[in-house]
């Protein structure tokens, strides 16, 4: 169940938005590179339980972030998802989502239960151009039972087992301040 909730809960994983890419550009690696950015997130909302998901009321990772026309592509090092960047060329949206099973791996035996995970991160970067410092933003999860899906056990109630949740859907939303750490790579 532990590894269940990590993939859960993992910053923006899982889902790599299919980009056009063209020429002998790394797809792993497109637009133009802004460098690397250290992220600290503190939670404002939580709907779904004190430490639900093994979710802390703040915490660091680093991405990596990258622009082109109209694109925004955060790079978490397990997947590149591309956002939008708005006519301002400095807000952005990224949105990606996520199905996992929670009976997966060590979970009891029970009744099917999938939970979708959405994320949005909406912010601002400090620039229009190449030369970006910093960003602030908001990353909402929400999470739900998907179709079908049976997951009373993992709520809180006389029907828990492991409960995961103090109820479902939820949500959390998180502040973020990001800080270039390091240079876009050398051209």
């Amino acid at each position: 169940m532990r590894m269940v909730l990590l993939a859960l809960l993992s910053a923006l994983p899982g889902v790599s938005a299919c980009a056009e890419l063209v020429g002998d550009q790394d797809a792993h690696a497109p637009g133009t590179a802004l460098g690397t950015f250290h992220v600290v997130g503190e939670q404002r909302r939580n709907s779904c339980g004190a430490g639900a998901l093994g979710a802390t009321r703040s915490w660091e990772f680093d991405v990596a972030l990258a622009r082109d026309e109209g694109a925004l592509f955060w790079n978490n090092g397990g997947s590149v998802i591309e956002g939008v960047i708005e006519d301002d060329q400095v807000s952005f949206v990224i949105e990606s989502r996520v199905v996992v099973d929670m009976r997966a791996g060590d979970a009891p035996p029970g009744p099917p239960c999938s939970v979708e995970r959405r994320d949005q991160a909406r912010g601002e970067l400090d620039g229009a151009g190449e030369d970006v410092a910093a960003f602030e933003a908001t990353l909402s999860y929400d999470f739900a039972p998907t179709a079908g899906s049976h997951c009373e056990d993992l709520v809180v109630g006389d029907l828990s087992v492991a409960p995961v949740f103090d109820a479902l859907p939820c949500w959390m939303d998180y502040d973020l301040t990001g800080t270039r750490s390091g240079p876009p790579p050398p051209e």
